[in-house]
Parts: structure tokens; C-alpha cells; sequence
């Protein structure tokens, strides 16, 4: 009996894609990246009640759609649903040597600010911060793609202007400003899940890109007089009146680098009714690869849990969902030291930390990293209410990333990468 063979036909144009096998010399496919089929819904709340689960995208935060109920079963009002919902936003934008984050929370009994610009060469830290009680001369309206939040605080002040297309980010202080016009994903992470009884928090995740933008340091800043000696092509200080909202926040010596299009950004946007003490570790690392391709990875433990993970990375913007981690982390303070912002591993000393897969059995997914911190913004309220620790540092990624076979099977390797990683514990 004649023995029947399937061939492939293989054009030219595809002959690059796939991979010979020498041993048996044949020509083997490359494996197909399947990506998961994710709903796109219109509105996260349905019928008074979230959708739980991971979405392609959530088109409206709904949130006082919510039906919630105390525990007499008496409906939650209008108003107070309003003032029992917490909300945050973060933003990392990355332009070597510099790391500028920021972020705007509030839980309506108060909001906060906060600003850090780390230098990666010279090591300089430079923080500007405001807490002020309730939502005074702060807005929080609408949601992650029609929305804004802001806050003002004397000469801080942070505003952020979401739309479906982008986001528009204005921060002014005595010492530096970012002005930014970013580009949004066509791949974000969106995830809703349980917190609670009847609680349930929504976040989304995404690397951004930047349209158009500067960065001014003010004479004021640690950065600003390396500048004026090392920037030869911006010796010369310049007098200029930066405005926002049409208020003169800053008259003085400046000086502006233009955002650059390869910037790397990234943003996290969060709302929900948590428990009443929440607490949570956070990984995240926005960084080009020796290859060239862009990465950015969050992970998490804790918030956003029950059956559901906020884990994923992107590669070039490709998003690849991965499976729930473990964090540990030592105790990293002697003689009863706290950490101030800006310190270096050495004072106090600070111990790696462990980031790792959960494995299962129903995941082939391989995440193996370990963060030395570097420097940390660290901040302690407490107010007997309401509370919060939060150390959010600044360090090196070593390990592995390797992604499923139906993903691909990419490995990302990290040797020293610069990331960060946040330790948090809230009362609220």
C-alpha cells in the first residue's frame, strides 16, 4: 500500500516565519500566538450588579448604576455610593535618565497628589506632594475614557483630561511641570472582581504613547542646575510664565526638554468599593528590550483577585495575559528605621524582593523575578478613620519572563532592568 504525505505549500514570503528542523529536515510552522476572545461591553454595571472578569474594553464606568445595600438591606443613596467610591490614577512616563511618575487618589474623606522625578544616572530624587481633606479644589468626574481629575494645592496642582483617544496631562509645581499629550492602547487590561460582601473594584492598565510634550525644571529643582552645566545644546536659562487653568503658577529661571515620541508611558486607572482595610503589592516595568521591542509588565497581589488576575505584559503592544503571582518580601529595615523618599538601599538596607508564578498545574507560563530597590517615595497617614503605608520604590528587575506555548513561547529576559514595585496598605 502507498503511504500518502501532506505537503505545505510555503511561499517565499512565508519561508521566514518558519523554522527548519535539520534533524529530520523538515519544515515546521511557527507557533500561532491564540489570543484569548474578550467581551467588549458597553457598560460595566448591568441590571444594578458589575460584570466580573477581564475585558477587551469597558466602555463606561457606570458606577452609580450600582444597586448596593447595607447590611439592613436598606439601598445604599445616590450620594453616598458617590462618597464611598474610591478613586486613582498613576502615570510613569520614562525618557532615559529621567523617570517621572505621578498619581492622583482620593477616598472623598481626602485626596492626595504626588509627583517624584528620579534621575538614573546622577541618582537625584525630587518629590512634591499635597493631601488636603474631602474633594476640596479637586475634581473627579466622569470615568477612564470621558473623564478628569484634578487637584490644586497652593503651586501643585495635577490635572488629568481623559477622552476615548488620549489623555491629556498637565502637572505644575515650584520645582519642575510636565506637559503631555499621550496616545492610547488598543490593548488595554481591563478587569472588574469582587471585594467583599458587595464591594468590586475596577482597574485598567495600558501602555500609553506620546503625541507631543515637554518637561521644565524650575531653578528650584535638584535638576535643574546639572542641567544647565551638562546640556550643552541648553546652556542658556529661559524666563518663561507656565500657566494652567489660566492661574500663573510659576515666574522664573527654566529650563524644557521636549517629550520625545519614544518615550515609554504608561498608565493605571482604578475605581471601586474596596474593603475597608485593603492592601496590595504591585509590580510594573516600562522598558525597551535589547532587541529594540517595547515591554511593559504589571503584576499584582491582592484587590483584584477571586478567580480573576490583573497580570499581563506588552510586547511591541501585543497584550499576553498571565497567571496570578506571589510576592515576598523580607523584612528590610533594621534599628527600627523608616525608609525616607529618595534613600538608597543602603540606609536602611533593603532586601530583594520575590516576584513569582503560581504554578498550578494549568499554566505553563514561567515568572521568575527578583527587585532590588534603589530609592522609594514612602508615605504614612494616619488619622485613626483612615489610614495608609505606602511605599512605592525604585529598583532593578532580574529574572525571566516566559509565556505560554500558545502565546508564542517569547521569553523576556531581565538583567538590571529598572522597574518599579509598590507595597500598600489602606484603611478607608
Amino acid at each position: 500500500m502507498s503511504q500518502l504525505r501532506r505537503t505545505t505549500q510555503i511561499t517565499q514570503k512565508d519561508i521566514g516565519e518558519y523554522k527548519m528542523d535539520r534533524q529530520n529536515n523538515t519544515i515546521k510552522a511557527p507557533t500561532k500566538t491564540r489570543l484569548p476572545k474578550l467581551a467588549h461591553i458597553d457598560q460595566l454595571i448591568v441590571d444594578g450588579q458589575p460584570r466580573f472578569g477581564v475585558f477587551a474594553e469597558v466602555e463606561q464606568i457606570n458606577y452609580l448604576d450600582y444597586h448596593s445595600h447595607l447590611i439592613s438591606q436598606k439601598a445604599v443613596s445616590q450620594r453616598r455610593k458617590q462618597f464611598k467610591a474610591n478613586q486613582f490614577a498613576f502615570v510613569q512616563i520614562v525618557q532615559p535618565p529621567y523617570r517621572i511618575c505621578m498619581a492622583i487618589a482620593t477616598i472623598k474623606l481626602a485626596s492626595t497628589v504626588f509627583a517624584y522625578i528620579y534621575n538614573e544616572h546622577t541618582g537625584e530624587f525630587e518629590v512634591v506632594e499635597a493631601l488636603q481633606p474631602l474633594t476640596h479644589n479637586s475634581e473627579f468626574s466622569g470615568d477612564h475614557r470621558q473623564g478628569r481629575m484634578s487637584l490644586k494645592q497652593g503651586k501643585l496642582s495635577l490635572v488629568l483630561q481623559f477622552s476615548e483617544s488620549g489623555v491629556q496631562l498637565d502637572l505644575v509645581s515650584k520645582q519642575f511641570a510636565v506637559s503631555a499629550q499621550l496616545g492610547r492602547s488598543d490593548q488595554p487590561l481591563a478587569v472588574c472582581s469582587p471585594s467583599g460582601r458587595r464591594g468590586w473594584s475596577f482597574t485598567q492598565k495600558e501602555p500609553l504613547t506620546v503625541i507631543g510634550g515637554t518637561l521644565t525644571f524650575f531653578a528650584d529643582s535638584k535638576h535643574y542646575p546639572k542641567l544647565a552645566d551638562t546640556d550643552s545644546d541648553n546652556k542658556a536659562d529661559n524666563r518663561v510664565d507656565n500657566k494652567l487653568s489660566g492661574d500663573k503658577v510659576q515666574t522664573g529661571l527654566s529650563h524644557s526638554l521636549p517629550l520625545k515620541p519614544h518615550a515609554l508611558v504608561n498608565l493605571d486607572w482604578t475605581l471601586g468599593f474596596m474593603r475597608h482595610e485593603t492592601n496590595w503589592f504591585w509590580s510594573c516595568i516600562t522598558t525597551e528590550l535589547p532587541d529594540g521591542r517595547t515591554f511593559m509588565l504589571n503584576l499584582s497581589m491582592g484587590v483584584n483577585e477571586t478567580g480573576v488576575s490583573e497580570n499581563a505584559c506588552w510586547i511591541d503592544g501585543q497584550i499576553y495575559y498571565l497567571p496570578p503571582v506571589l510576592f515576598s518580601r523580607q523584612s528590610d529595615l533594621t534599628g527600627g528605621k523608616q525608609p525616607k523618599c529618595g534613600t538608597s538601599p543602603d540606609e536602611p538596607r533593603a532586601c530583594a524582593w520575590q516576584v513569582s508564578h503560581l504554578n498550578l498545574g494549568w499554566s505553563d507560563v514561567e515568572i521568575e523575578l527578583s527587585f532590588t530597590p534603589i530609592s522609594v517615595y514612602k508615605k504614612m497617614d494616619n488619622y485613626g478613620v483612615i489610614a495608609s503605608v505606602f511605599e512605592q520604590w525604585i529598583g532593578t528587575y532580574c529574572g525571566h519572563i516566559k509565556l505560554s506555548a500558545a502565546q508564542g513561547g517569547h521569553v523576556v529576559a531581565l538583567d538590571n532592568v529598572m522597574g518599579l514595585a509598590e507595597d500598600h496598605f489602606a484603611k478607608w
